[in-house]
């Protein structure tokens, strides 16, 4: 066989035959490539036309993987049938990634893009997985690479899996089940059981990119682009991994009119931000959707970023874009230190917080005069300069995400903001550092009226959840400590 199909690199030659995929919907039987080393050398696999005929087509707009692609039966089948969907071809073993490229070039598949499992971006969710599983990697090797990639579904997700009866496809569905996810037959062919299974997780999640929508962004950048799945992190908005060729990027819908100038705002911003070596991805396009007041953000997607980090280093690099923020003065459509002051001058101060949580709240109304004097309100603001929104490469920041909510202020606002997702996990010399760059960005007043508007608001989103009362009351007392 020339190695085993699981192997990066198989042994022995790749000698090369053709097969005949046919292709629910096509008249005519389409060639494949396929070589020694890689699974189904033969033909098509039962198992494979199982899933191939019987499991649904991707839905348009969506990203969906294939889960041990082989030389791309699946991947390419699927492609065909839905060429406004992303369709991820993965497979650890390189011949057989080589070969689905081939084959989906060949069979006008443009929608389809090979990947080693390591090289999908660690943040990136799927709409549906279809696989026909290892079983000769043994049992439980399968189980964990069945429930990685389940893991990876988006909201609403689902899965189909075909296995051969006699190799364990009843004891496959029972694990399935015994592991908290929905499992159900929706075929039996063959000797095959096709599984459909579905996460328990909430369904509901932000309606994503039509094809028409798609449409609208190649108008405006010139290219076509497919969506590869859901980045994980957005709550309100949609957000959704497009490819276009090599390329990637970043898209969001951003719903309400007032988009329309902000993002147009935005970019102009942007691209002052960038002069100062402010790192930010670079803006590919932007404009209105077709529906209520919808609009779109495109953005470069950062390539190798890992999570922001919490050490010293990595945190003063963090302080120090936002010290380039300085010279950046935005329209004053948005204002974040108006936004800071109606809340600590509105109805905060009569508000019955939890018991466990009154004396917090009673420590950081006193953080401030009352009624709270008007901040300083000049300099660009992100407004959710946290660690979720900062990337890592090699341990350095590499980029500044989410800008789209920005305005003017203070930059205080962002380095307090910095100081809340950081309190607790950082090193308290780090901790330190940051509260004197977030007073000598304004002064004493406008720090600790930032700092009060920061535990005020962790307080309040706490008082419905009371499991996190321990660990919110936590970080507001190390938070209110840096104004003793």
């Amino acid at each position: 066989m020339g190695g085993e199909y699981w192997q990066a690199e198989p042994d022995g030659p790749a000698r090369e035959r053709t097969v005949r995929l046919d292709v629910p919907g096509r008249a005519e039987s389409l060639p494949l490539i396929t070589a020694d080393g890689v699974f189904g050398t033969q033909r098509v696999d039962r198992g494979t036309g199982v899933l191939i005929r019987h499991a649904p087509a991707p839905a348009p707009g969506t990203g969906v993987v294939d889960v041990g692609c082989g030389y791309g039966p699946i991947s390419v089948a699927m492609g065909l049938r839905q060429p406004a969907a992303g369709v991820w071809a993965v497979d650890v073993n390189r011949r057989a990634l080589a070969l689905t490229a081939r084959n989906a070039a060949t069979a006008g598949a443009h929608n389809v893009v090979t990947a080693e499992p390591e090289s999908i971006p660690a943040a990136l969710r799927f709409d549906r997985i279809y696989s026909h599983p290892p079983i000769k990697i043994g049992r439980s090797s399968m189980h964990e690479l069945l429930d990685g990639w389940l893991q990876r579904l988006a909201h609403g997700g689902d899965a189909f899996l075909v296995v051969k009866q006699s190799m364990g496809a009843d004891s496959l569905h029972s694990w399935l089940t015994d592991s908290g996810y929905q499992a159900a037959r929706a075929a039996s062919k063959q000797g095959y059981r096709l599984l459909h299974v579905n996460t328990n997780a909430d369904s509901r999640q932000p309606p994503g990119l039509t094809p028409a929508d798609l449409r609208t962004i190649a108008r405006a950048t010139g290219r076509t682009w497919n969506v590869l799945g859901r980045l994980a992190g957005g709550r309100s908005d949609s957000v959704q991994f497009l490819g276009s060729g090599e390329d990637r990027a970043v898209a969001k819908i951003k719903l309400g009119a007032w988009w329309g100038p902000q993002l147009a705002e935005l970019e102009a911003t942007a691209a002052e931000l960038a002069e100062a070596g402010y790192p930010t991805p670079a803006i590919l396009a932007h404009g209105p959707l077709a529906g209520d007041e919808r609009h779109f953000l495109l953005t470069a997607f950062e390539p190798d970023a890992e999570p922001a980090a919490t050490d010293a280093t990595f945190l003063a690099q963090a302080a120090a874009a936002v010290g380039r923020q300085a010279g950046v003065r935005p329209r004053p459509e948005r204002d974040w230190s108006a936004m800071v002051t109606l809340f600590l001058n509105g109805g905060i101060t009569e508000h019955e917080f939890h018991p466990e949580l009154a004396g917090l709240a009673a420590r950081a109304l006193a953080l401030v005069p009352h009624p709270v004097p008007a901040l300083p309100s000049t300099e660009f603001v992100h407004g959710d300069f946290t660690t979720a929104n900062l990337l890592s490469r090699n341990g350095a920041l590499s980029a500044v995400i989410d800008l789209e909510g920005f305005g003017r202020g203070t930059r205080t606002i962002d380095l307090v903001s910095l100081l809340a997702s950081v309190i607790g996990d950082a090193p308290a010399s780090a901790v330190q550092a940051l509260a004197r760059d977030a007073v000598a960005a304004s002064d004493e007043a406008t720090f600790r009226a930032c700092l009060a508007h920061r535990v005020l608001a962790s307080l309040l989103s706490a008082t419905d959840f009371p499991e996190r009362l321990t660990e919110v009351s936590k970080r507001a007392r190390l938070l209110l400590a840096l104004a003793d």
